[in-house]
């Protein structure tokens, strides 16, 4: 709880609110899949103390912008502001309603599967016991253990829940730690901790299952681009998201058909995929509004841009052209560049994380690219050349 509930104007620069929102947001968003995929009840009434203070400070933010607003043409940009916070406000909720899926016993347990097969970003709790390689030791120094990035979400310490500890915080046993990281990364945890994964007990016809983990992927995604489109004033972007959410539609309405119609699953079971599938659509849609104002002309406000200053990544989309017909997508010396290939759509159809040697481009194909503002002058010159 907050400590104090009066809500009262704080004068806070809105950039600081926008990212603070953004941060728990994703905090959030990252928790819940990790309650729902491995069954942990305990996170959701942590969680509902997020969502309390991601309100409190959406409220500060609109008292702020209102008072920042000077023309017709601030208040014009002034939208994206608001879409932003409107956004980031969906997500927490519909976040907070995957979490109360496992505490009501609903969950969908695939986490050890999901973690398996995902070559992104995954979210994994792990508890400290004495024999732990961190017991003892600060967040620093267990960064020099596993000698690569990830990042440390949450702890839970006793009855305290603390978010984003700071790099000083020293772990001890019976802390449960929820880390963020590539999944190679999260082996190698895995490993220091001696912790075997078992998927022998999987019962979930695999269609359902792969089509459950591309919309969880696919919604986290659309959140990132809609936050590079809005940072970066990328209308391009911006009507991406556009066509990532009718494919989500279309997924979406046929794996709640063909859940429904599966005989060999239980009725809590099929209720747990469906408000699930849902709520990645959900969270889809939350993403597409965040950049109504940009698709509709009205450049994000400055304060946008702000919180740019403060991220070091960017986006922007490649379209192939005739001369790279056939060509990997490692051709194109991306990698040189430090250059991520996000997603690529090839008729209609996104495929994230596509592999960069051995899938033959297309004529047409569209890749979306993160990339680092120190690349941005060697992006430039790609583009030119796509």
């Amino acid at each position: 709880m907050l400590d104090d509930d009066r809500l009262r104007y704080r004068p806070i620069p809105l950039n600081e609110l926008l990212t603070q929102l953004k941060n728990l947001s994703q905090i959030l968003m990252s928790l819940a899949y990790c309650s729902v995929f491995f069954n942990d009840e305990t996170l959701y009434r942590e969680m509902e103390e997020l969502d309390e203070k991601i309100d409190y400070l959406k409220s500060l933010l609109i008292m702020q912008a209102s008072l920042a607003t000077r023309d017709g043409e601030d208040a014009e940009r002034m939208l994206s502001v608001f879409d932003m916070a409107s956004s980031v406000d969906k997500i927490s909720e519909v976040s907070l309603d995957i979490a109360k899926l496992a505490y009501e016993h609903l969950s969908i347990d695939i986490g050890d599967y999901l973690f398996i097969n995902s070559a992104t970003n995954f979210i994994y709790a792990i508890e400290i016991d004495e024999k732990s390689p961190f017991n003892g030791r600060n967040i620093d120094e267990i960064f020099e253990i596993v000698d690569q990035i990830f990042d440390v979400v949450a702890v839970k310490r006793d009855r305290r829940f603390i978010v984003s500890p700071s790099e000083d915080f020293t772990f001890k046993k019976g802390d449960k730690l929820y880390i963020k990281g590539f999944t190679e990364t999260i082996r190698r945890i895995l490993e220091l901790h001696g912790i075997n994964i078992d998927i022998g007990g999987l019962k979930l016809d695999r269609e359902i299952l792969e089509n459950i983990i591309y919309l969880k992927n696919i919604s986290e995604f659309m959140t990132d681009i809609a936050y590079g489109a809005l940072f970066t004033s990328s209308k391009e972007l911006a009507e991406e998201l556009e066509s990532m959410e009718e494919m989500v539609d279309e997924i979406t309405d046929q794996l709640k058909i063909t859940v429904m119609k599966d005989e060999k699953l239980e009725e809590t079971q099929k209720l747990a995929l469906i408000e699930f599938i849902n709520s990645c659509e959900y969270i889809a849609d939350a993403a597409v509004d965040m950049t109504y104002s940009l698709r509709k002309d009205v450049k994000p406000h400055p304060i946008i841009e702000r919180i740019l200053e403060q991220t070091d990544e960017r986006y922007a989309v490649i379209r192939i052209g005739r001369e790279y017909e056939n060509m990997d997508i490692i051709d194109l010396d991306v990698k040189k560049y430090g250059v991520d290939v996000l997603a690529l759509k090839r008729e209609g159809y996104w495929y994230l994380n596509p592999p960069i040697k051995g899938w033959k481009l297309k004529e047409g194909d569209e890749l979306i690219i993160q990339y680092y503002k120190e690349a941005e002058d060697e992006v430039e010159k790609l583009l030119k050349e796509t």
